[in-house]
């Protein structure tokens, strides 16, 4: 059986509509955190509350540059639970120590009840269970600390890193430039704000997207 011309182009048409509105959908549940105008969604906690916010957390033009006046950590002051977390980082000028914050629960202090995920240079991928929560893979009850899966895969100071986790029913997958370095399970919080640390180094972050 022949199939005409006209049938042809019209399938092509469908699937040219049906693939554009898929990729609208999926950009349109994402949301990007790091624009100056989104300054006003995040709560800043420094442990010299003498310090200017803004010398230790500057948005610029999509990039959230980190300073060293002090110490301290900056969450979103909304909650979340079960998304996709992609963020790019870079050390501008060494290597340092610095760590993504996820499910941090209220009642806020330097450092906060959450899930770290290190990105402290050469153990970018560890997961820190702090101040009394708990996985089932957090064996370390000295430190801690679920080691990455793999060796260190971070790249050079000045190009972006790229982290990905997927926090999905108390489970966090981490992804650090593209390679699988970690997961956890069984974890006794599955929701809570998103930070992330200043911790005397300078660093940028970039690219934060939330996937629901």
């Amino acid at each position: 059986m022949q199939i005409s011309k006209n049938t042809i182009k019209m399938k092509l048409k469908i699937l040219l509509f049906a693939l554009t509105f898929f990729q609208f959908s999926t950009f349109a549940q994402k949301s990007s955190l790091f624009t100056s105008e989104s300054s006003k969604k995040w709560e800043i906690i420094l442990t010299d509350t003498n310090k200017n916010p803004k010398d230790v957390f500057r948005f610029d033009n999509g990039i959230m540059k980190v300073g060293t006046a002090t110490t301290g950590y900056i969450r979103t002051k909304k909650a979340y639970k079960n998304y996709t977390l992609q963020v790019e980082w870079r050390w501008t000028n060494k290597t340092g120590n610095s760590g993504v914050l996820l499910h941090i629960q209220k009642n806020d202090s330097v450092w906060p009840v959450c899930f770290q995920v290190q990105q402290r240079a050469e153990a970018a991928g560890d997961i820190i269970c702090m101040n009394g929560l708990w996985a089932k893979e957090c064996t370390d009850k000295v430190k801690f600390t679920v080691q990455k899966m793999q060796l260190s895969n971070e790249k050079p100071i000045g190009e972006w890193n790229s982290m990905e986790v997927i926090s999905k029913n108390g489970t966090l997958t981490v992804y650090i430039n593209t390679l699988l370095q970690n997961k956890i399970t069984a974890m006794t919080r599955k929701k809570g704000f998103i930070g992330f640390q200043a911790e005397g180094c300078e660093m940028e972050f970039r690219n934060l997207l939330l996937k629901k």
